[in-house]
């Protein structure tokens, strides 16, 4: 059995034609016709990339951008960088599909930018971070193969412009490359799955064009849309499901395997899980089948992996699954990418959170005498995410007068906070470069909470729950070598460890399928909220019963 998969006895190898599954220039031939044969008994294809860069110099994902800025930035990110590696999982079944036998055929190719004298005056050129590439040779890339024996790509646009240029069109395909993969990938109208969205954006970059439509929400979506009807991200599910600590790509599958075997072993829970059961084909079994630290961070192996938790996922929870299609995960972020939102509104971010069940807050720790709160926070039932060393965001689990309440219990329960602040009133001092939610606030100084309709736009925080962001990055640098504060994924990727949840570890509903805007009752009664914790309990209630009497008259 190939236990590097995960899967220990339930995974069997078959024997069927043995491809050369790592891609080169010379074997891409036979490469792509098996890639094309698989596609036509595929149900979905994983994706995972290596790549030169994965952040801006002095630009750190942070909390206070909204997911458009988010979007601008990946879309730099992935004109700025390269691959080195794509690694494709093609994920079919035998026999009938409610049987749970799944076949997997993973790909691993190197990819290098075409250079020809059809493109004088055009010749690609992309940054190395030195941080990644640390990371590429500690997780063992061969460098020399990749820059001597790797397969071209260009964009379709690129190839438009090779063909009316060359007098000799015969040589089209071969200058065109891995394009020729990302056609048929595309041809075929499979579902797509990531882990985490910033692989998604490379290969828009690398097939599709440059620059890509960043100030373009719909038009961003729309190019997506022509690839794949739909894409699924495993960290949004991660998000989604709610029940699940480690975001880390191994450390992820790890828990949700766990998980399904827990449910299939449990009373009933034959009937509550489907089977699942991997058949690695070809190559796969044979060079998977290795330890995972040999193989973590190979683009196929990842692509494997990811293919395989999806698949757990799915059997868990499978309306959760169906709901988060073309979701898109943002780390360090209060929202997510909606590209259906976005091709139909032009709006591109989401709440993560239902609005009309939580209300929520930041709190600004005291230095000196805050180390406790979070621990406060968790036993008074609310959840808190980190937004940097001294700041949390807060969920209150309720709206309205339910959340006056539970807020003036919360205040009183939770010491160590130096002041409290809407999300969207923080993140609007952020952006203007204001610190006043810094400093503790006379009772005079009033603060709300912000329009209701700001107020919708908040979300979980990621990986980082109960864990500073320092310390992540810390760790992240002492693993890897590389700096995990600017990078959308390597907090849960590559930092699970540290990244684990800070809560009570109960299970979570955290549900994405009934969103609804906080309308004037959740304004008023969050005005009232924050006067609830600048002054004393009972001027609040009777603030509170105003707000909500005047509210009712009208």
């Amino acid at each position: 059995p190939a236990h590097g998969c995960g899967c220990h006895r339930r995974c069997t190898a078959r024997t069927r034609r043995r491809p050369a599954m790592e891609g080169r220039s010379s074997t891409f031939k036979d490469v792509l016709a098996d890639f094309e044969a698989r596609l036509q008994e595929a149900e979905y294809v994983a994706i995972d990339t290596e790549l030169t860069g994965v952040d801006l110099p002095g630009e750190p994902d942070s909390f206070e951008e909204s997911a458009q800025v988010r979007v601008e930035k990946h879309c730099r990110i992935a004109e700025r960088y390269s691959l080195i590696q794509l690694g494709l999982t093609v994920v079919g079944h035998i026999g009938e599909a409610n049987e749970g036998r799944l076949t997997c055929a993973s790909y691993n190719l190197f990819a290098w930018p075409y250079m020809g004298p059809e493109l004088l005056g055009h010749e690609p050129g992309f940054f190395c971070q030195a941080s990644a590439m640390q990371f590429n040779a500690q997780h063992r890339v061969d460098f020399n193969k990749w820059i001597g024996e790797g397969i071209s790509y260009m964009t379709r646009e690129d190839e438009r412009r090779l063909f009316k240029t060359s007098s000799e069109n015969g040589h089209g395909d071969r200058r065109s490359g891995l394009l020729l993969l990302w056609k048929a990938l595309c041809a075929a109208r499979l579902p797509l799955v990531v882990h985490c969205p910033l692989d998604l954006f490379f290969l828009l970059a690398a097939f599709e064009r440059r620059p890509l439509p960043r100030d373009d929400p719909r038009a961003l979506a729309m190019m997506i849309r022509q690839c794949t009807p739909k894409v699924y991200d495993t960290a949004h599910l991660h998000s989604v499901m709610g029940s699940f600590k480690r975001l880390g790509l191994l450390k992820f599958f790890e828990d949700a395997k766990a998980r399904y075997d827990e449910l299939r072993e449990s009373n009933n829970g034959m009937e509550r899980v489907p089977p699942i059961e991997f058949s690695l084909l070809g190559e796969t079994a044979g060079r998977y089948s290795k330890r995972w630290d040999e193989l973590a961070h190979e683009a196929g192996f990842d692509s494997l992996i990811t293919a395989q938790l999806f698949a757990y996922l799915r059997a868990i929870a499978p309306a959760r699954v169906r709901e988060a299609a073309n979701h898109l995960f943002l780390y360090r972020s209060v929202e997510y990418l909606d590209l259906e939102s976005a091709i139909k509104s032009g709006e591109i971010g989401a709440s993560i959170f239902d609005l009309s069940r939580v209300t929520l807050l930041v709190a600004a720790l005291d230095p000196s005498d805050g180390g406790e709160a979070p621990r406060h926070i968790t036993s008074a039932g609310s959840e808190y995410r980190w937004i940097d060393t001294t700041h949390l965001l807060v969920v209150l689990r309720a709206s309205g007068g339910a959340a006056v309440r539970k807020a003036a219990e919360l205040a009183a329960k939770v010491h160590g906070v130096v002041s409290w602040m809407g999300f969207d009133d923080w993140r609007a001092a952020q952006v203007s470069g204001q610190a006043m939610y810094m400093r503790p606030k006379a009772p005079q100084e009033t603060c709300c909470l912000g329009d209701a309709k700001d107020c919708a736009r908040i979300g979980a925080g990621g990986s980082g729950s109960g864990v500073s962001t320092s310390s992540c990055s810390e760790a992240c640098s002492r693993s890897h070598g590389s700096d995990c504060s600017d990078l959308a994924f390597a907090c849960g990727a590559r930092c699970d460890d540290d990244c684990s949840s800070g809560g009570d570890g109960k299970e979570e509903d955290w549900s994405l399928g009934a969103l609804v805007a906080i309308g004037a009752v959740g304004a008023l009664c969050s005005a009232a909220l924050v006067l609830l914790l600048l002054r004393s309990k009972s001027q609040v209630v009777v603030v509170a019963g105003r707000v909500l009497r005047r509210w009712r008259k009208r």
